[in-house]
C-alpha cells in the first residue's frame, strides 16, 4: 500500500482504471454465470404452476340441501343452481321394474286407489331417465310445495288438477307438453309406458320460466354414522300398507354398508338404471291418518298437514318419535321423544307413509 503512494499520478490512475475494468468484467462473468441456473427456477415455476387449486384434493364440504350429501364446490357447482323436480312415478306391478327412483334424493312412497302405492321422488344433483310417470293426486302437493320443485305427472284427479293452479305449482304436466319431453314405451301397455328425463324436464321448465335455485328449508342432518363394531348384524322393517297383494314392503339391512335394500312385493325391488336393488342410508315411517275421499273412484285424502307418529331408520335402529307439518309450504319436521329434531344420516331417504292401520314390524 505504502508502495502505491509513491508511484507517478499517471501509474496510479491506470492501476485504478485496471482494478474497475476487473471489477467490472468479474461482475459480468458471474452474472453470465449466474444465469446457468435459469433453467432450474424456469423448471420449479413450471412445477409450481402444476400445484392449483385444481390440482389439490378438494374437501367434500358443500351440502346438498336436501339430503345431506356433502360435495367438493367443484361438483356443486354442477346442480347448484337447478329447480328441484318432483316426479310421480307408479309403482302398479305392471310398472316394475321402475327406472330412475335410486337416483333420488329423497322419495316418498304413499297410497293411491285400491291399496296400490305410488311414489313422489325428488330430484336435484343426479340427471337420469324416469318412468314410468303416472297421474296427480292432491296429497303429493303438500310435499311438492316443500320443495318449490318443478312437478312432472301424467294428469290427475280433477281435486288435484285444480289445485295445481290454485297453488300456483311448477307445473311440467304431460298432458299439456306431450312428446318429445313425454314419451311412450312400445315394451310396455298404457298406462303403464310413458317415461321422460331429468334433462327434458329442466329444458321445458326453463322455457316455462321455472327456474332455480330455490330456498330449501332442509332437514337436520348427522355428521358421523354408526361405526362398523357398532352396527346390528341383522334387522329388517316390514310394512303392510293396506296388506294389497304384491305391495308389502321390506327393507333388509347392509351391515357393510350402513344401508337398507328394498323388497317390494316378496320380489328385490330394482331400478332398471344399472339394474340395481333399490338401497337408501334412512327410512322414515311417517303414520297418517287417511280416509275416503268424498269425490269416490276409490280416492283417498291422507292428513299431511298435521302430526302424528314416526320412526326414523338408520344405522340398523329404529328411533321413535313425531312428525309435524304446520302449513302446505312448510317443511314436514321428525322429532324424538324429547322433541328434538332428529338427524338424519346423509344420502338418500325414504320416506314410507303408511295409514295408521298399517302392520308394522322390525
Amino acid at each position: 500500500m505504502g508502495r502505491f503512494k509513491t508511484l507517478p499520478i499517471k501509474y496510479k490512475f491506470l492501476i485504478t482504471i485496471i482494478f474497475i475494468i476487473f471489477i467490472v468484467i468479474w461482475t459480468f462473468v458471474g452474472f453470465v454465470v449466474g444465469r446457468k441456473s435459469v433453467p432450474v427456477t424456469k423448471e420449479k415455476i413450471r412445477i409450481g404452476s402444476l400445484i392449483n387449486e385444481d390440482n389439490f384434493p378438494q374437501v367434500a364440504d358443500f351440502p346438498n340441501p336436501i339430503n345431506g350429501m356433502l360435495y367438493t364446490a367443484q361438483e356443486a357447482n354442477a346442480w347448484k343452481d337447478r329447480l328441484p323436480l318432483a316426479v310421480i312415478i307408479e309403482n302398479h306391478t305392471d310398472a316394475r321394474p321402475q327406472t330412475g327412483l335410486g337416483q333420488a334424493e329423497v322419495v316418498y312412497e304413499a297410497l293411491a286407489e285400491g291399496g296400490i302405492t305410488r311414489f313422489l321422488a325428488i330430484f336435484l344433483s343426479q340427471d337420469t331417465e324416469l318412468g314410468p310417470v303416472r297421474s296427480n293426486r292432491a296429497y303429493f302437493l303438500d310435499w311438492v310445495s316443500e320443495y318449490s320443485a318443478g312437478y312432472a305427472h301424467v294428469g290427475g284427479s280433477p281435486e288435484a288438477q285444480q289445485l295445481v293452479h290454485t297453488y300456483n305449482i311448477k307445473d311440467l304436466d304431460q298432458f299439456y307438453i306431450g312428446a318429445p319431453t313425454y314419451e311412450r314405451s312400445s315394451a310396455r301397455p298404457s298406462p303403464h309406458n310413458v317415461y321422460t328425463s331429468t334433462q327434458k324436464l329442466r329444458g321445458v321448465a326453463a322455457i316455462k320460466g321455472f327456474n332455480g335455485p330455490v330456498v330449501i328449508d332442509s332437514w337436520q342432518f348427522s355428521d358421523s354414522q354408526a361405526r362398523l363394531e357398532n352396527r346390528p348384524d341383522k334387522f329388517n322393517l316390514n310394512l303392510g300398507f293396506l296388506g294389497t297383494w304384491g305391495y308389502d314392503v321390506s327393507w333388509i339391512y347392509q351391515k357393510s354398508t350402513n344401508t337398507y335394500l328394498r323388497v317390494n312385493g316378496g320380489g328385490n325391488h330394482i331400478d332398471t338404471v344399472g339394474n340395481k336393488q333399490l338401497e337408501t342410508k334412512n327410512i322414515i315411517v311417517q303414520v297418517v291418518k287417511v280416509n275416503p275421499d268424498p269425490s269416490g273412484h276409490g280416492r283417498i285424502r291422507i292428513d299431511t298437514v298435521s302430526t302424528g307418529k314416526a320412526i326414523l331408520f338408520k344405522d340398523g335402529v329404529a328411533v321413535l318419535g313425531t312428525w309435524k307439518k304446520d302449513s302446505r309450504t312448510s317443511r314436514t319436521r321428525f322429532y324424538d321423544d324429547k322433541g328434538q329434531e332428529m338427524p338424519i344420516n346423509r344420502g338418500s331417504i325414504w320416506v314410507e307413509v303408511v295409514p295408521d292401520s298399517s302392520p308394522i314390524s322390525y
